[in-house]
């Protein structure tokens, strides 16, 4: 009866068999090792984008998954099948096990009342209240800076300050925290974010299996098993989770002690009182015992991932903008003087921007957009069909049989990638140089290609991901 399903499903599959795709190197994993594993880059970039529209991926024992690119399908998937694609299980149960209950460890209701609760957070009036701490943050970053190039010849790695500087940004706008001064690095908590991707990725192939682990076995027993299994990803994955949860309890209970203490100019300086965990308490005062009430489980969670997801994405866009500009120094220097004719033009620091004065530079805005669809936070980020659907194809893509295949019939329980890296990337969309970095094409009307694809995004056309826990 439990292997019935799995088997149904495999059956309905046939015809996604004609879907093009890479081969499978493994019985066991098919391609999944060489897709997600800690090298995995260059296989992952060849594969998403060779392939238009719609790729067959080889799974876990002859299971088929889809990575989908085509404009059409992707709008149908975020349309009419909404409600029927929602994350698979074991990308929730993987949060809820390493993090606790948060936003992406629940589903139904309580995912909608809880994203309700945290959705001012996302507004653009709550990033213009917070401009004012991302630049004190900002110049504490250019104060270290320089004092680190101050003698000759001198190395910095720009990438662990930047990654500095977005834990302490997200710490103190999300959490009302401070992680300390920006010349201290490797915290325990910050080393543990920095693990859990790569150390994920290793486990990929084995988080399928969670789910039935978690139905017969209660969590001190997995706990058991991760300490004894001689499997070093495991045991890595259970010291991040015990250094995260450590903190965000440590980080939660002063936070109350702040709060209860009315410590004015400290709340000011750590977020002015408007942070996400601040908001979220407030919320439990006002309603006690409501469904969209958040426990202090809930609450380790939500801090939890909310620094994870933002500060790893964060600071990954920042060191890709940052090597860019080192590739291409005409628009470094182009971004330099639009960056001094704001600030030393009309006689103001950088520290003393504004949102407006920031959403006044046109080539910055450019190159954020730019990098973003050249080097999106994630390349691809997973949903489950939890009913027989069918996705529409703008453009026919070609079968194994050399017939064009016109729309993708998707049966229950399929897992489908949305390719983010793909379409970002297509030149039936974004023209001959979608593989080329050019702030320049933000500047200018795009072109109808671009337009009428109608890309389901965060920034208009571009296609972004900030789920972590693919």
């Amino acid at each position: 009866m439990v292997l019935w399903p799995q088997l149904w499903r495999r059956v309905k599959q046939l015809q996604l068999r004609n879907v093009p795709g890479p081969a499978s190197l493994s019985i066991w994993s098919g391609v999944a090792k060489k897709m997600h594993g800690p090298f995995s880059i260059p296989f992952r970039e060849q594969t998403l984008t060779s392939y238009r529209g719609a790729i067959r991926l080889p799974g876990f024992l002859g299971e088929v998954e889809l990575a989908v690119s085509d404009p059409m399908a992707l709008a149908t998937i975020f349309g009419k099948y909404r409600d029927a694609f929602d994350l698979p299980a074991w990308r929730i149960h993987t949060g809820s096990t390493v993090f606790g209950p948060g936003l992406t460890a629940v589903t139904g209701r309580e995912h909608s009342e809880q994203r309700k609760q945290l959705s001012p957070v996302f507004s653009v009036r709550y990033i213009r209240d917070m401009i004012p701490t991302f630049n004190r943050v900002g110049q504490e970053l250019v104060d270290v800076l320089r004092y680190q190039v101050a003698a000759p010849r001198s190395e910095v790695e720009i990438a662990e300050s930047l990654s500095r500087f977005s834990l302490e940004c997200v710490g103190r706008a999300a959490l009302g925290y401070s992680f300390g001064p920006l010349e201290k690095h490797g915290t325990d908590y910050s080393r543990a974010l920095k693990e859990f991707g790569p150390t994920v990725v290793q486990l990929h192939t084995w988080r399928p299996l969670l789910p039935f682990l978690k139905r017969f076995f209660p969590r001190k027993w997995l706990r058991y098993g991760a300490e004894v299994i001689p499997y070093a990803p495991l045991q890595r994955m259970r010291s991040i989770s015990d250094s995260v949860n450590a903190t965000a309890r440590q980080i939660l209970q002063q936070k109350k002690d702040m709060l209860r203490q009315a410590d004015k100019a400290t709340v000011q300086e750590l977020g002015e009182g408007q942070d996400v965990i601040s908001i979220l308490m407030q919320h439990n005062a006002k309603s006690p015992g409501d469904i969209s009430s958040f426990s202090e489980e809930d609450l380790v969670g939500q801090m939890s991932l909310l620094l994870l997801q933002a500060t790893d994405t964060t600071s990954t866009t920042l060191v890709r903008i940052v090597h860019q500009l080192a590739l291409h120094p005409a628009a470094q220097a182009r971004l330099r003087q639009e960056l001094t004719e704001a600030t030393a033009g009309v006689g103001r620091a950088l520290r003393d921007l504004d949102f407006e004065a920031y959403a006044g530079l046109p080539y910055m805005g450019a190159v954020i957009r730019e990098t973003v669809r050249m080097y999106p936070g994630f390349y691809m980020t997973s949903r489950v069909a939890e009913q027989d659907t069918v996705l529409p194809l703008s453009s026919p893509v070609q079968g194994m049989d050399g017939r064009p295949l016109h729309e993708l019939v998707v049966p229950a329980g399929t897992t489908v990638w949305l390719n983010i890296f793909g379409v970002n990337r297509d030149p039936t969309i974004w023209g001959s140089d979608a593989s080329q970095w050019k702030p320049e094409r933000w500047l200018e009307p795009l072109p109808d290609s671009v337009v009428e694809a109608h890309v389901p995004s965060v920034f208009a056309h571009t296609y972004v991901s900030y789920s972590y826990i693919d």
